[in-house]
């Protein structure tokens, strides 16, 4: 859609602003729940900072100066020539005045003289000049108006769609951005608690294999229980390790889309079961809202309603090469063998010209085509778009409402192996459970409460995948 020339002029750190002004993490809640908080300011950071986010604002930038330049193109140009020549040579430009006039000359004197008087008249040569001076100058300042071309308010319309396009596409990147810097987080998040449940469960592995190393060498039990708790230990020791991995990969992917040093530690959030639901809140539930509420407000799909008006603009284009182009130039200058300025040597010229190309070997025909190709190419795609966009929202939400759904079942698994491994606990250490058991019993709790971390975690980042797939959603 066309522009006003006072919007289009606005600089696009003050669009950038306005972006931000408007996204939810704008102002977090002072109430919120310290997961939020720490990432809405990562994600604050993240718009500020990002790489990829920069090379975008940089294609909206030279998006804007295109316009400008296709605006250009309805005021006139001014330009200075000068051109200082030297010939040798050339055609040479032939006057017969002496064959002309000297037979006139001769009768004229031959009467006079018998009429008694002089003979005034001498002969004259024929004279010869060449067509090029030797040495001439000529300076000319020169004033170009385009009267009509259709091509010119085709492609400032083309130009302004091209802009938009970009905006949209800055707006989408922002938007996924945001969600990937939060997904992000809350996975570097689930990984240092993870990476706490299996320290403490090593902890209790290397005093399980220590209690029954020390009854094997008893002789209370058969060293079959030793090899049990050491490949316990030796599994666990494996977890932390692909844990802290995790974690450490998390901690840099976070750092690269904040553009910070990618070891910078982040500050760490507990997120609590009461916090989930207060988060969740925000997002209605209607699934066939939350469709129509994406179609209206995801950006790609706007990018790509520019994108169709540009293509549309593009035919109008190729269409102009079969209208005349009008222009009115007006030259004014000097002409003469030197720079003097005399009063013989300016001249003012206006001129009207009218082009109208006649043949073009087909290809002005074949630029329509292939620009009704593109917007029909363009239209599918935006159709597809749609319906992948619905799809998305669809899943999201489902996912959302499955983590939402484990969430008390977690928690209840959680809080069951934690008792159960208390009871065995204690019966090992009244020899009335065999050291089998109490293996068993501490695996299903380090099980079940990673489980439950994953499970709150998935959560949170199906929650920002909702946002993201409808759009954004604003902060109470």
């Amino acid at each position: 859609m066309s522009k006003d020339s006072k919007a289009a002029q606005i600089g696009f750190a003050s669009f950038l602003l306005a972006l931000l002004l408007a996204n939810p993490v704008a102002a977090t809640p002072a109430d919120a729940p310290a997961v939020e908080r720490v990432a809405d300011a990562l994600v604050v950071e993240a718009l500020e900072s990002n790489l990829g986010l920069t090379a975008v604002q940089a294609g909206v930038d030279q998006r804007l100066a295109a316009l400008d330049v296709a605006r250009a193109r309805f005021l006139p140009t001014l330009d200075l020539q000068l051109r200082y020549s030297e010939a040798d040579g050339g055609r040479q430009i032939e006057l017969p005045v002496g064959d002309l006039l000297n037979p006139v000359y001769s009768s004229l004197n031959a009467l006079l003289a018998a009429s008694g008087q002089p003979a005034p008249f001498t002969p004259i040569a024929n004279q010869s000049f060449s067509f090029l001076r030797e040495r001439e100058q000529d300076s000319v300042l020169r004033l170009s108006q385009p009267l009509y071309d259709a091509r010119i308010s085709a492609a400032r319309r083309q130009a302004s769609y091209g802009y938009d396009a970009a905006r949209y596409g800055l707006e989408s990147y922002r938007l996924q951005l945001e969600r990937d810097v939060r997904q992000a987080y809350y996975r570097w998040l689930a990984s240092r608690e993870s990476i706490e449940i299996l320290a403490a469960t090593l902890e209790l592995a290397e005093e399980n294999e220590r209690v029954n190393d020390s009854l094997y060498r008893n002789g209370k039990v058969t060293r079959d229980l030793v090899l049990r708790a050491e490949a316990d230990r030796l599994k666990i020791d494996q977890q932390l390790a692909g844990a802290r991995s995790t974690e450490s990969l998390a901690l840099r992917y976070v750092n690269l889309l904040c553009n910070a040093p990618l070891t910078r530690e982040l500050e760490s959030a507990k997120l609590t079961d009461a916090d989930l639901p207060r988060l969740a809140a925000r997002v209605p539930r209607a699934a066939v809202s939350l469709e129509d509420s994406a179609v209206a407000h995801r950006a790609e799909l706007r990018q790509l309603e520019a994108g169709v008006a540009a293509a549309g603009e593009s035919e109008r284009i190729a269409r102009a090469a079969f209208k005349p182009q009008v222009a009115l130039a007006v030259d004014a200058g000097t002409q003469g063998s030197d720079w003097d300025y005399s009063d013989q040597d300016p001249y003012v010229m206006a001129s009207v010209i009218v082009r109208f190309n006649l043949f073009s070997g087909g290809a002005d025909r074949a630029s329509v085509r292939a620009a009704r190709a593109r917007s029909a190419e363009l239209q599918a795609g935006h159709a597809l778009v749609e319906q992948q966009i619905r799809i998305q929202v669809h899943e999201a939400l489902s996912d959302l409402e499955v983590a939402e759904a484990s969430l008390a079942t977690a928690s209840r698994r959680a809080d069951a192996a934690a008792a159960a491994f208390t009871i065995i606990a204690k019966k090992r250490d009244l020899g009335q459970v065999s050291p089998a058991e109490y293996l068993d019993a501490q695996r299903a709790l380090t099980e079940a409460r990673l489980n439950g971390n994953v499970t709150r975690y998935e959560a949170l980042a199906a929650l920002a995948q909702v946002e993201y797939a409808i759009g954004g959603v604003e902060q109470p």
